[in-house]
């Protein structure tokens, strides 16, 4: 019989939530906290599946500044449509699966909540599916374009299904005993955390059930093979909000005279606003600005950024960034109207930040996100040094 080395990806299964609940303790004895990286999964995400961190991968957020290409400049006249229905999630949602279909993207796409008069001027970069061959902005071959030149025979779930079709296809797999390495993509606790918070009856609930669908799912592994090592991480942690910045209709009201996307572009994400500036006596005022508004937040050093492996070349993802503290979000932002419960994406050395590494193999360690690609790689008998070959050309966004 075989062995199964199975990579359980769970979204935001933060290492307070895993100590909390004691979370398959006695499954999964070596349990680590994993420190994150700076961003939300969209930088997470390729750090594990390459082992790069975000300035050598090329992602972080997901809207940049255009500059040569604007995917978004036909999107104009929608500005013209009455705010209840340009800010209605289900039409925002069909707007994304029609210009994603359009625009040919295969990465994860969605408009959220920004405005249509600035997505013209606004470029975007997952077009291409990280968990494919060429998805990696960086060049960088992803975990799996490497199991595929292994010996051994992999399978892999589909990020965009529901937790339910994904462990059910894994079910699947187990049961046939061909494949020796499996990733498992399960996204249900960053879903209910974003909507009820941390704690609670719900999210209580939540991981009863996922731990119950692992046990499972390790026992019937262990009928098919001789082995069975199962090894559960995470992206990053999750913090309860308490308070919401107002931040994004007070600039509007102090920068009235400032034209977007001439004078500057901004990009209001969760936890942080993103700048680029034409003026330079606009980027003092917004600075100035920004130091002053008293609600917690602070603008990012170049020598924070550098630290956290976020200091991108020619700016790409900002030249001034503007973070808020644990516990606050944007609200209103370009991801969000409304307040949301649960949110991620803070300073990466913050405790509510840190993700988890949990296995029941013997000398399988992650300290780090990016020393999770590794032990993948370990799994499928490769060495480190595989990965120092030569990269595909990078890509643009």
């Amino acid at each position: 019989m075989k062995s199964l080395d199975l990579f359980i990806f769970i979204d935001a299964l933060g290492w307070k939530q895993v100590q909390e609940r004691d979370f398959l303790a006695d499954l999964l004895p070596r349990r680590q906290k994993c420190e994150t990286v700076f961003g939300y999964s969209s930088t997470c995400d390729p750090t594990i599946l390459t082992g790069k961190m975000p300035d050598e991968h090329g992602h972080f957020s997901c809207f940049i500044k255009a500059t040569d290409e604007r995917p978004f400049h036909q999107l104009g006249p929608l500005s013209l449509l009455p705010h209840k229905v340009a800010g209605n999630h289900r039409v925002r949602n069909r707007v994304s699966r029609w210009l994603g279909k359009r625009l040919g993207y295969t990465g994860y796409f969605q408009i959220y909540s920004v405005p249509f008069q600035h997505l013209q001027h606004l470029d975007y970069t997952e077009k291409r599916d990280i968990y494919q061959e060429g998805g990696i902005l960086g060049g960088q071959p992803a975990i799996f374009e490497l199991w595929e030149r292994s010996t051994k025979a992999w399978t892999r779930s589909d990020w965009r299904q529901p937790d339910e079709v994904n462990i059910a296809h894994m079910r699947h797999e187990i049961e046939r005993g061909d494949a020796e390495l499996g990733y498992l993509f399960l996204g249900r606790p960053d879903a209910i955390m974003h909507q009820h918070g941390t704690r609670g009856p719900e999210v209580d609930a939540g991981f009863d059930r996922l731990a119950s669908d692992l046990r499972s799912l390790h026992a019937l592994a262990q009928k098919h093979y001789q082995g069975v090592r199962f090894h559960v991480f995470s992206d990053h942690g999750m913090s309860d909000t308490v308070t919401a910045s107002d931040l994004w209709p007070r600039w509007k009201k102090a920068f009235r005279r400032a034209r977007y996307g001439h004078d500057y572009v901004g990009v209001w994400d969760s936890t942080m606003a993103r700048f680029w500036f034409e003026d330079e006596g606009l980027r003092t005022e917004a600075r100035n600005f920004l130091t002053e508004s008293q609600d917690g937040g602070r603008i990012v050093s170049r020598e924070e950024l550098t630290r956290w492996g976020c200091n991108f070349p020619g700016d790409r993802y900002g030249e001034m960034i503007y973070l808020l503290p644990p516990g606050s979000i944007f609200a209103p932002s370009f991801m969000n109207q409304r307040w949301v419960k649960g949110m991620h994406g803070y300073e990466p050395e913050h405790e509510d930040c840190d993700a988890s590494w949990l296995t029941n193999a013997e000398g399988r360690d992650a300290g780090h996100l990016s020393e999770i690609f590794p032990n993948m790689l370990a799994a499928a008998g490769m060495a480190p040094e595989v990965c120092a070959q030569p990269l595909r050309p990078a890509l643009t966004a």
